[in-house]
């Protein structure tokens, strides 16, 4: 019997930040896992132009130039804020001076959704240009608990180097003879082309 291919859930975020984004190469390091994360929405970035002759359409081009992101997580420790650009971390006194804006760094983001045989996908966007890094409203806890979530923005950008996609996704086999790889296809460095 085939199994289920169904996503149900993602899970293992993971931040590679990008060395080299150039016309001829693009390079971007070790992924950094960032747990606990809650939800990704993604919303096309596309514009689109009708071309009439002769009263009649002539043609439609469409064009989606990336995604516009947001991510929720329960946590990210402090020092991993002040990594992504929010601001300076002073192990001393565990304290993190912040602003409201990042310095907009491109990272890879890579993360695995699960599938409902349990042969999850794993995901890389290559570029993502980190846009800000907030705590949600905060609010009281009453007679519930309500998690004050991290939310992360951003855009998933196209590679400067024209032959590379935008993004690539692996899943692991029935077998689960490609395990290793799909692990690396999260953590490892990426390079391209391949040096």
């Amino acid at each position: 019997m085939a199994k289920k291919r169904a996503a149900i859930g993602f899970k293992g975020l993971a931040l590679a930040p990008i060395v080299e984004n150039t016309l001829v190469s693009y390079d971007a390091g070790a992924g950094e896992a960032l747990p606990f994360a809650g939800s990704m929405s993604r919303t096309a970035k596309e514009s689109s132009t009708d071309l009439f002759y002769d009263d009649d359409l002539y043609a439609q081009i469409k064009n989606v130039s990336g995604e516009d992101v947001e991510i929720r997580l329960a946590e990210i420790p402090l020092e991993r804020m002040a990594a992504l650009g929010l601001g300076t971390y002073d192990e001393t006194t565990n304290t993190l001076e912040a602003d409201f804006n990042v310095s907009g760094k491109e990272y890879a983001l890579r993360f695995v959704v699960d599938t409902v045989s349990n042969l999850p996908f794993y995901f890389n966007y290559r570029v993502f240009q980190l846009a800000g890094i907030k705590f949600d409203n905060f609010t009281t806890k009453q007679d519930s608990v309500t998690v004050c979530e991290v939310i992360i923005t951003g855009v998933f950008k196209r590679p400067s180097m024209t032959t590379l996609a935008p993004w690539a996704v692996m899943q692991l086999a029935e077998d689960k003879s490609n395990e290793a790889d799909c692990i690396a296809f999260l953590t490892a460095q990426e390079q391209k082309p391949i040096a």
